[in-house]
């Protein structure tokens, strides 16, 4: 009696194959058969033949076909959200810690901050200010009276406060600010710790 659907009890309907190997090594090296098992097929994943058994002392096999390959040529290239290839695609591992950007030409590369570093980033770069980077400004003076007693063309400084509106100088007055800041640097808070899902890039064997 053949097992032209394998066995309706224990075993899936319409599937021809009883057994499964990802290659001719894994397939020649199965052991541990009955003599039930004798004409029954085996589907090798990595070139898609089928074969027989024909022996079970020694193992021995016989092909008998070749299921239709997958539609994707040799080399394709593809995403796959698992850490390993899928039979009988190789996992590129040149490609790491990068995003994918979408192009309507020619496929290239770039960018030199690694996706996980950039993405990782918390602050911004500390900056110090220079003078040209500040708003344009002014600044408005203070004189105390207790310094100066002279009399200035004729005008008597006796307030706190010089009202320069009335106040004409026959000579040059110079007068600085005290100074303040610590020239320091300074940064902003940010967050750009995007939310991602790893890919691999594996190529069709």
């Amino acid at each position: 009696m053949g097992y032209p659907h394998r066995n309706l009890r224990l075993q899936a309907v319409h599937v021809p194959h009883a057994f499964e190997y990802a290659n001719a090594t894994a397939r020649t090296g199965a052991t541990g058969f009955a003599t039930s098992d004798l004409f029954k097929l085996a589907l090798q994943l990595d070139d898609y033949t089928v074969w027989m058994l024909t022996a079970i002392s020694p193992v021995s096999w016989k092909q008998v076909g070749q299921t239709p390959q997958p539609t994707f040529p040799a080399g394709t290239r593809m995403l796959f959200q698992q850490s390993t290839a899928p039979t009988g695609w190789t996992k590129d591992t040149t490609v790491n810690d990068k995003a994918l950007r979408v192009v309507s030409g020619a496929v290239g590369s770039g960018g030199s901050v690694a996706f996980s570093t950039l993405f990782g980033r918390t602050i911004v770069d500390s900056t110090t200010l220079v003078a040209s980077q500040m708003p344009s400004h002014a600044h408005s003076t203070y004189i105390n009276s207790s310094l100066m007693s002279a009399t200035i063309q004729g005008l008597h400084v006796t307030n706190d406060n010089m009202d320069t509106t009335l106040i004409r100088l026959s000579g040059a007055l110079s007068v600085q600010t005290t100074s303040q800041g610590g020239n320091g640097s300074h940064t902003h808070g940010l967050d750009l710790r995007l939310a991602y899902v790893d890919i691999i890039i594996a190529t069709k064997a």
